[in-house]
């Protein structure tokens, strides 16, 4: 018993201190048997030989740990373990979210696209005061800055931002008012 730990103990500070040849004889030593216990829960070979290579790269990365190792089997099968765990625990995350994704496909009715509002909004604009309507047609249509607006117009640029702002508001809300008109107009399309 005490020449297998101490010859344990020798391989892991060999190891530790950058052996490849001990790191080597570690992995051959044991990758079938972890094999075998991670296949136990993935039930996938494919899977169960990326965590094991996971497992010992993170024993080769993170070699000065092995320093405080007192057993070197628990170690490996506890890294195994936990390896495991975490990469069915990312699988099962991954599945939730893209069956949530598929479920909302089938769920979400076709959405409906800008010109489906034009209509709407174009009412809205008509019913916009004469100064909200010129500054918002020059800006939205005409692509205008707020200086060319003042200019054009003949008011100051905060006048021109607040004509703008008070006509998006009163756009907003009555396509907000009148939206169940769209709605209507999109399942009548849908079926």
């Amino acid at each position: 018993m005490y020449n297998c730990e101490h010859k344990d103990n020798e391989l892991l500070q060999r190891i530790a201190a950058g052996d490849e040849a001990a790191f080597a004889e570690l992995f051959h030593a044991n990758h079938n048997r972890l094999g075998g216990f991670v296949l136990g829960w993935t039930k996938s070979a494919a899977l169960t030989e990326e965590i094991v290579q996971d497992v010992f790269m993170k024993i080769w990365t993170q070699r000065e740990r092995l320093l405080e190792v007192r057993q070197i089997e628990s170690y490996l099968y506890i890294l195994a373990r936990n390896e495991t765990f975490n990469c069915l625990r990312q699988i099962a995350r991954e599945r939730v979210r893209r069956e949530t994704w598929e479920h909302e496909q089938e769920v979400v009715p076709e959405v409906a696209d800008e010109n489906d509002y034009t209509p709407l909004i174009e009412q809205a604009v008509a019913k916009l005061p004469t100064q909200q309507k010129k500054v918002y047609l020059l800006k939205q249509h005409h692509r205008m800055a707020y200086a060319e607006i003042s200019r054009h117009m003949q008011i100051s640029p905060e006048t021109a931002r607040k004509h703008l702002s008070a006509a998006l508001r009163s756009i907003t809300t009555y396509v907000r008012a009148h939206l169940h008109h769209i709605i209507l107009f999109i399942l009548f399309r849908i079926f």
